[in-house]
C-alpha cells in the first residue's frame, strides 16, 4: 500500500534529521527513501524489483537534489522497471562507460586511425598534405573535442579561418577530408550521423579553372629556347623539359626514381602506390619515352644516377621541392603564368586538336580514370602502339617548335 500523503517527508524534517550512530532511513513511499549516514551526508534512494530480483537505484544526495526532484526521478525509474523492464542501473554504467569512450574518441584521435588506413590507397603526397592540413588548420579547432559532439558550427569555425584569407579551393577539399573522417567515424558506430552537410550556404563556393598553361606551340619553343640558357640546376631544367615532354601529373614525375625506369625498353613504369588514380588501376601506369626523352634521362643520369631519385634536391635522400620547379617555370617563362600541371592541359590541347590519335589513346597516355564506369569495367586496352607513337610525335613537336626541325642537343652533361 502507498504511503499515506500525511506520512510524506517534507524539507523541514528533512532538515531536521540529525546523524545517529548507525546510518537510518526515512521513507517517503513508492519505494523511495532517504539514508542518513552517521557523518550526516543524505542519500535519496529508490527500492524496486526487476524479474524477481530487487534493485536498489541511488538517485543523488541532499540537497543538491531536492525532494521534488528525487520524487521525479523516482516515477521515471519506477516506469522504466514496470513498465520498459530496463534496468536503470546497469543504463548508468553503460552511459558513465560511453561518456568515457566519447572522450577518448576526440576527432583528431578518428582522423589519425583513418590517416592510418588511408595511407594505403593515398599518394604519398596527398596523404602528407592532408596531415599537415589538419595540424595547421584543423585539429586546433576541434581536434581534442570528442568526435560525437562535433556538430557543423564547430567545423565551420576553423573552415571560416581558411575562407577569410582566401583559400577557398584548399577550404573545401579541407571540408570533404573532414567529411570523410566523420563518415569512417559513422561507419566505426562512433557517431550516428555525420554532421557535415553536402551543401553550407555560409561558405563561398570555389569557381574551379584550368591550371595555366602554355598558349601556342610557338611559346613552347620560346620556353624550351630559354631553358637551355637557364641559371638553375641541371636537375630542375631536365624536370622541365620532361615535365613538358611527358605530361605526367607533376608529383607523379618530380618523385620519381631510377629504379622505375628501363632505358633499354624505354618504358617509365610508375608504381600503383605512387599514382593518383590507383584506386580506379589494376595495374601500374606505363609511360613511353621518345628517343628525345631517353637522351635527356641519359644525361640527367650523370648527375644523379648514384641517388635514388632522378631530381635530387639541396639532400640527395630526398627529390627536388615543388617550388623550386614552379620557380623554374617563372623563370623561363615571363610573358604569363604557367604551372607545371598546365602541361597536361596544353598537351592534350595539342594532342586533340592534331586529329592523328584516338581519344582514348590520348586519355590513357595522360592517365586519365575512364568516366564510363561500364567501359572501365571491361575495357583493358593500353593502346601501348598508338602511345609510343604519341610520345615520339610529342617530342618532335617540341623540338620543330624550339629549333625549326634542326634538332640541337638537350644540354650536354
Amino acid at each position: 500500500m502507498a504511503k499515506l500523503k500525511a506520512d510524506l517527508l517534507d524539507d523541514l524534517t528533512i532538515k531536521a534529521s540529525k546523524p545517529q550512530e548507525k546510518q537510518y532511513t526515512l521513507r517517503d513511499g513508492n519505494g523511495l527513501f532517504l539514508l542518513v549516514h552517521p557523518n550526516g551526508s543524505k542519500y535519496f534512494q529508490l527500492r524496486t524489483t526487476l524479474h524477481g530480483k530487487a534493485k536498489l537505484i541511488q538517485l543523488g544526495t541532499y540537497p543538491e537534489l531536492s525532494l521534488s526532484e528525487a520524487r521525479e526521478q523516482s516515477r521515471e525509474k519506477r516506469k522504466q522497471v514496470k513498465i520498459e523492464h530496463v534496468d536503470p542501473v546497469l543504463e548508468a554504467k553503460l552511459a558513465k562507460h560511453q561518456k568515457s569512450k566519447d572522450a577518448d574518441n576526440t576527432f583528431q584521435r578518428v582522423a589519425e586511425d583513418w590517416l592510418a588506413i588511408k595511407q594505403r590507397t593515398l599518394a604519398p603526397s596527398t596523404h602528407l598534405k592532408i596531415k599537415q592540413t589538419f595540424n595547421a588548420n584543423v585539429y586546433g579547432v576541434i581536434g581534442k573535442h570528442p568526435i560525437s559532439e562535433i556538430d557543423n558550427q564547430l567545423v565551420r569555425k576553423c573552415l571560416l579561418i581558411m575562407q577569410k584569407r582566401g583559400a577557398l579551393e584548399f577550404m573545401e577539399k579541407t571540408r570533404g577530408w573532414i567529411k570523410s573522417v566523420f563518415d569512417f567515424a559513422l561507419s566505426d558506430k562512433l557517431i550516428s550521423e555525420n554532421p557535415i552537410p553536402l551543401k553550407d550556404e555560409r561558405l563561398i563556393k570555389h569557381v574551379g579553372g584550368k591550371f595555366p598553361h602554355l598558349q601556342s606551340m610557338a611559346d613552347a619553343g620560346k620556353l624550351l629556347r630559354n631553358l637551355v640558357e637557364y641559371a638553375g640546376s641541371f636537375e630542375v631544367a631536365s624536370c622541365v623539359y620532361l615535365q613538358l615532354s611527358f605530361a605526367q601529373r607533376p608529383s607523379e614525375l618530380r618523385c620519381a626514381k631510377w629504379v622505375e625506369f628501363d632505358l633499354d625498353t624505354a618504358i617509365w613504369t610508375l608504381p600503383l602506390e605512387r599514382s593518383k588514380t590507383r584506386k580506379y588501376m589494376t595495374k601500374p601506369h606505363t609511360i613511353m619515352l621518345s628517343k628525345q626523352a631517353l637522351d635527356a634521362l641519359k644525361q640527367l643520369k650523370v648527375y644523379t644516377g648514384h641517388s635514388e631519385y632522378l631530381f635530387t634536391g639541396r639532400l640527395t635522400s630526398k627529390p627536388v621541392s615543388d617550388k623550386a620547379i614552379s620557380n623554374a617555370y617563372d623563370a623561363v617563362f615571363s610573358d604569363y603564368h604557367i604551372v607545371p600541371h598546365g602541361c597536361r592541359h596544353f598537351f592534350s590541347t595539342q594532342a586533340n586538336e592534331s586529329g592523328l590519335f584516338r581519344k582514348e589513346a590520348i586519355d590513357s597516355f595522360l592517365q586519365h580514370k575512364d568516366e564510363n564506369a561500364i567501359s572501365a569495367t571491361y575495357n583493358e586496352a593500353t593502346y601501348d602502339i598508338e602511345r609510343k607513337k604519341l610520345a615520339q610525335w610529342w617530342s618532335d613537336q617540341l623540338d620543330i617548335a624550339r629549333d625549326g626541325a634542326k634538332v640541337l642537343p638537350f644540354k650536354q652533361a
